[in-house]
């Protein structure tokens, strides 16, 4: 295994840990390390996101797809699933004609992620709106068509809504299941899935796993507050470090 490998699949098996503390993050944390590091280009690793990120929800979704609202799952889809379509065109785009610009909205959109993290709110009094809902859907679309993790402004909503936990976070990972799978079967067909990739998803899909069932074990232990500043802290240093390199 050469270096870029290893430093690769160290921050899979971080963002892993992360993401099993927290329930989201891990896209953008692989995304912005492997950006500062300069590991692979960023269609590259965001494809590589997407196919860890659809292993990851369709295990956790073994037990708990029975709780997923599909009335929720329904109005997200539809904003979502078409700005994937141009999230992706945009990257494709991006990334022959202007990597810079590319690598300064991803800093902007691991930015904004850190600050949503470190928000809690309170729940609405009753659900939003199906346009709210489509919006939403939309802005996570576009983002996670662009870099393979846009479920900061999606799990915001959610967590917002007046539901038992068990469904919003079966319903979270219900809409990360079917935005990763769109997003998978759309950049396979445009040929951005290659050989290198695939050896890198191979080796990190065990890594993710046995990161992810030896975290969840002790992670009683660390308190939420500690885990998500310093999480905040660590997103927002990538996020100016990419807007101002």
């Amino acid at each position: 295994m050469d270096m870029t490998a290893f430093y690769i699949l160290a921050l899979i098996a971080f963002g892993s840990m992360v993401q099993t503390l927290t329930g989201f993050a891990m896209g953008l944390i692989i995304m912005g390390g492997v950006t500062v590091l300069g590991l692979v280009n960023i269609q590259a690793a965001a494809a590589m996101v997407s196919l860890i990120s659809l292993v990851n929800a369709s295990v956790a979704l073994r037990k708990s797809h029975k709780f997923i609202d599909r009335t929720y799952i329904k109005w997200l889809a539809l904003g979502m699933l078409p700005m994937i379509l141009v999230g992706v065109l945009i990257l494709d785009y991006l990334s022959s004609e202007s990597s810079l610009v590319l690598q300064k909205l991803l800093g902007f959109v691991i930015v904004f992620t850190g600050i949503l993290m470190m928000l809690k709110p309170s729940p609405f009094s009753q659900s939003s709106g199906k346009i709210t809902r489509i919006l939403v859907g939309a802005s996570g679309g576009i983002m996670g068509g662009m870099y393979g993790a846009g479920g900061a402004p999606i799990a915001y909503l959610m967590y917002r809504q007046p539901l038992d936990l068990n469904i919003v976070r079966a319903t979270l990972l219900g809409s990360f299941a079917l935005s990763t799978t769109f997003r998978v079967v759309t950049i396979s067909v445009a040929g951005q899935v290659t050989e290198e990739v695939l050896r890198l998803v191979v080796l990190a899909i065990p890594l993710v796993i046995l990161v992810t069932l030896t975290t969840s074990r002790f992670a009683h232990l660390v308190p939420d507050a500690l885990i998500r500043k310093f999480v905040f802290v660590l997103l927002v240093i990538l996020g100016l470090f990419l807007m101002l390199k």
